[in-house]
């Protein structure tokens, strides 16, 4: 996975490509994930024949942390143009973000309608609410504080199911663990999370993102998890009525990063989507 300068800063990104003539799937990742989260996902697009791309914002992970900040979801979604540009995918895409990915991949296919062939996002929102913004809050305070450990375990809670946690509590221990140890190994891992952070509350509690969500015109699948208590299903709902002749599923029993928590039914919907 290479480096790439596009748009002011280097951008962290892996493109594969099964045959230079089809489409390109676009994954945006959560807040807290790198592109890796992605990896299971890669057995549809490979399956349907489809080259992938998928990529870290300016701030997160390894990517470049460019000041000042915050940023706008405009910002990233123009970030994503030039990284396309830059590889030379000039066709339509089909973009697939989770949480703070879906914001980006929302506010993508609303300034690039004609980069945007379908779109498809998972537990998201076009505003905070109260309760999450507290939630978050706790988040943004554990980063600027650098404390680590704080922030990858406290945010368990808020993830997951209480029945994958019962299920898989020390599996995702660890995990959270060896995350916590990648993260520590970044100089600017923890202002690049205040970052993203300030950034999403300047658009979606200063900000009103569903003015923008109006100007989706592309085929749009809206996926809610029924026991997220960050963006719970009614916010998901409130998506899913903004954009034109979208289509909402809610999974069943599934927590926040329902990525992880339901792989095979996430890539089930994700294929209908891209065949439909």
């Amino acid at each position: 996975m290479p480096y790439l300068t596009t748009n002011g800063f280097q951008c962290w990104y892996d493109h594969r490509v099964v045959d230079t003539a089809a489409p390109t799937v676009v994954f945006c990742n959560g807040i807290m994930s790198t592109l890796e989260g992605w990896d299971r996902q890669l057995e549809v697009t490979d399956r349907l024949g489809y080259n992938a791309l998928r990529f870290e914002y300016r701030g997160q992970w390894r990517s470049e942390l460019t000041r000042p900040w915050p940023w706008t979801f405009d910002t990233h979604a123009d970030d994503l143009l030039a990284l396309l540009d830059a590889l030379d995918i000039r066709g339509a895409c089909h973009v697939v973000g989770t949480s703070y990915g879906g914001f980006v991949a929302m506010r993508f296919a609303a300034r690039h309608a004609a980069r945007t062939e379908s779109l498809m996002v998972l537990t998201t929102a076009a505003r905070i609410r109260p309760l999450p913004q507290r939630i978050v809050t706790n988040w943004r305070a554990w980063a600027e504080a650098g404390d680590l450990h704080a922030k990858f375990h406290g945010m368990i809670p808020d993830l997951y199911s209480e029945g994958f946690l019962a299920r898989f509590g020390e599996r995702i221990n660890a995990g959270m663990e060896a995350t916590r140890e990648g993260a520590e190994g970044l100089a600017d891992f923890c202002e690049g999370q205040v970052a993203l952070h300030d950034t999403s509350f300047r658009e979606l509690v200063d900000g009103d993102a569903f003015d923008a969500l109006g100007r989706i015109q592309c085929p749009t699948l809206v996926v809610a998890a029924e026991a997220d208590r960050l963006y719970p299903p009614e916010d998901n709902r409130a998506v899913a009525d903004a954009i034109r002749d979208s289509q909402f599923v809610t999974v069943p029993g599934a927590g926040h990063a329902l990525v992880v928590e339901r792989p095979r039914l996430v890539n089930l919907l994700l294929a209908g989507h891209l065949t439909a």
